[in-house]
């Protein structure tokens, strides 16, 4: 699974330049929407520095 890594208070920069709420922003970042908004959001996060990460889910077995 893909997700944005930024540095801290870019999400709240997006926020402010009005991309969206923070779970909108946050939910983009961690790939979970796949909207026009959502892509925008990303590729700004990406122009102020954030970077693309591969994040493997951990598995609890009971």
């Amino acid at each position: 699974m893909k997700r944005i890594i930024v540095d801290y208070g870019i999400c709240k920069q997006l926020q402010a330049e009005g991309y969206g709420s923070q779970p909108t922003i946050r939910k983009a970042l961690r790939c979970e929407s796949n909207t026009k908004v959502s892509m925008r959001i990303r590729q700004r996060a990406l122009q102020l520095g954030g970077v693309v990460m591969e994040v493997e889910k951990i598995r609890q077995e009971a």
